[in-house]
């Protein structure tokens, strides 16, 4: 198998040290003599170099970066979190923040450093704007009425139309299986290229919301994570904390729902199940947002309220279907899309096509090996990759 010649062994010295393996530890768990690799006097496969990130729990991407990145002080980054919900996050959320902090990195270098959007809304300012007004301008900046946002009838393709958007104002969105049923998403702010990652186990209504409400973060120029019941809020000691935190779930309640818009349908209507579940389709939220929307509007009573927000918890959740007509393979390049998205993947394989990166560099961007890359390539029918 080809031996990676472009990694860099000091990464793979301070990626060793960091996990708190020794030498001889991990050599005898790979079963080479991994010392030779660090010195320079031998290279890794890229089989090798997946059985060290997985021991190391770091991204094989970070083998290849010029110096060790910054990774992820929860305490620093996500400064609207109190002390007790930080030091309680788990592993596997601190990975994933981790790995967000490597994906914006593998952006900075495709794209030599500066983001390709024309308009970057990390560019302006809305420091004296309420969350309406916020909301009224960046649909401005967008350019898409809430009649446009009408007409996409099914969740997965309005999750897919607002990352799109997104990706237009220099936000990147990724999924990932985050095995924490408390969390549909967060963000890390950058100025260049900020990242939200989105917890696939939820259902598309649930990640919409959390695609909002992460962009608030953003453009308050703060790091974030959006816990799926609103209970915790109640664990905020800093005042200015808690009212970000409220903020964003208001501007995500107003930009995907417009108050005067809603209010118009509805004001005259008897509320039932029916017709929240009908507003929540047009809307593509689920049917908690509306409900809510209908308390703040004083259309319905708190106890009415209290009563269906529990049984429309079911709506946060995804069916898991199996369509064992799919093949494994067939399945496996729909994650990789879904989860890394189709910009992210295109900017990747463009940086190859035109030989600025290498097999082996688009392998660690995509986190993939590199016969996956080729076959990812022919199944998007992108071209060959050699």
């Amino acid at each position: 198998m080809e031996k990676i010649t472009c990694v860099n062994k000091s990464i793979l010295t301070w990626a060793r040290k960091q996990a708190g393996y020794s030498h001889i530890e991990i050599s005898n768990i790979i079963k080479k003599d991994v010392s030779k690799w660090e010195n320079g006097e031998d290279y890794p496969t890229y089989s090798q170099l997946k059985k060290l990130s997985d021991k190391y729990k770091k991204p094989v991407a970070i083998f290849f970066f010029p110096e060790p990145p910054k990774l992820i002080s929860i305490r620093s980054s996500c400064r609207t979190l109190p002390s007790n919900i930080a030091d309680s996050l788990s592993p596997v959320i601190i990975r994933l923040l981790n790995k967000a902090r490597v994906m914006q990195l593998n952006l900075y270098e495709l794209h030599e450093d500066k983001n390709p959007s024309s308009i970057k809304i990390t560019e302006f300012d809305f420091s004296d704007f309420d969350y309406e007004n916020v909301a009224n301008n960046i649909r401005n900046i967008l350019n898409i009425s809430i009649d446009m946002q009408k007409k996409i009838k099914q969740y997965n393709e309005s999750f897919e139309f607002w990352r799109e958007q997104f990706y237009q104002i220099g936000i990147y969105v990724f999924k990932d299986a985050f095995k924490d049923s408390n969390i549909s998403g967060f963000c890390v702010y950058d100025t260049e290229f900020p990242v939200i990652y989105i917890n696939n186990q939820f259902s598309f209504s649930r990640q919409i919301f959390t695609l909002f409400h992460e962009l608030y973060h953003i453009v308050t120029q703060t790091s974030g994570i959006d816990f799926i019941n609103d209970d915790f809020l109640t664990n905020y000691s800093n005042s200015t904390s808690l009212e970000i935190e409220r903020r964003c779930n208001k501007f995500a309640s107003e930009f995907l729902v417009p108050t005067n818009d809603f209010y118009s349908l509805v004001k005259s209507k008897n509320i039932s199940d029916e017709l929240i579940g009908k507003y929540a389709k047009l809307y593509t939220v689920s049917r908690e947002v509306i409900l809510t929307k209908l308390l703040t509007l004083g259309l319905i009573q708190n106890d009415y309220y209290k009563e269906k927000k529990e049984l429309y918890t079911e709506d946060y959740y995804r069916a898991q279907k199996i369509n064992k007509s799919r093949s494994s393979q067939f399945n496996y390049y729909n994650t990789q899309i879904a989860y890394k998205g189709q910009r992210f993947l295109e900017n990747a394989y463009m940086s190859y096509y035109r030989n600025k990166i290498n097999i082996s560099q688009l392998s660690s961007f995509l986190n993939m090996k590199i016969p996956s890359v080729r076959s990812l390539a022919d199944h998007k029918g992108w071209g060959r990759v050699r």
